[in-house]
């Protein structure tokens, strides 16, 4: 008979397989890895708190089960800390900063105004429709240009959509043997 409550409450022994190095999952388990200790904490360098709180759950999420790419731990983990703070922070802070501000990437068109102002003194060569003389003449175009329409747009930012926090992370994949263990004999 099937027992609903306990495959919902079943989670299994934790089994660590890495072949290569050790699986981040096995570090946070035996409590080595933990962004509060002095070698991991970039908490200065994050947009705000709450910025690096969420960073770091999402980390632990996506690379639970990934083995880190270099060993000791001591070496990988300066790595970590030193790609964060000093190569993507400084790249990803503005981007944060930005949609803190509340920018709308589909509210933002791109538009421009085009004014065109000409003078001459032999304005016959301007006047459309008769060749009136006039001693002096000056014709102006204005013309505003509104680049794409919402469709557009909408599908633009449908098609190139990444949040934040997952360009980040996507940054981070080389700090990660580039493939996943099922078991020990790689099956």
């Amino acid at each position: 008979m099937w027992d609903r409550e306990k495959e919902l409450t079943y989670t299994g022994v934790p089994e660590w397989h890495a072949v290569y190095t050790i699986q981040l999952g096995e570090l946070v388990q035996s409590g080595v890895f933990d962004w509060n200790s002095e070698l991991l904490n970039w908490s200065d360098a994050a947009f705000d708190y709450e910025q690096y709180e969420r960073v770091c759950a999402y980390f632990l999420d996506r690379f639970e089960f990934r083995e880190i790419s270099l060993v000791p731990f001591y070496e990988w983990a300066k790595r970590l800390r030193y790609k964060l703070v000093y190569e993507l922070m400084p790249k990803y802070k503005p981007l944060y900063e930005a949609f803190e501000s509340g920018i709308n990437p589909l509210a933002d068109y791109d538009e421009y105004y085009k004014e065109r102002e000409i003078t001459s003194a032999y304005p016959e060569t301007m006047l459309s429709g008769n060749s009136d003389y006039a001693s002096d003449g000056k014709d102006i175009e204005n013309e505003r240009i509104r680049l794409g329409n919402v469709t557009e747009r909408e599908q633009q930012y449908m098609d190139g959509f990444r949040a934040v926090d997952t360009a980040l992370l996507d940054e981070l994949e080389c700090m990660f043997v580039c493939m996943y263990t099922s078991n020990v004999n790689g099956l």
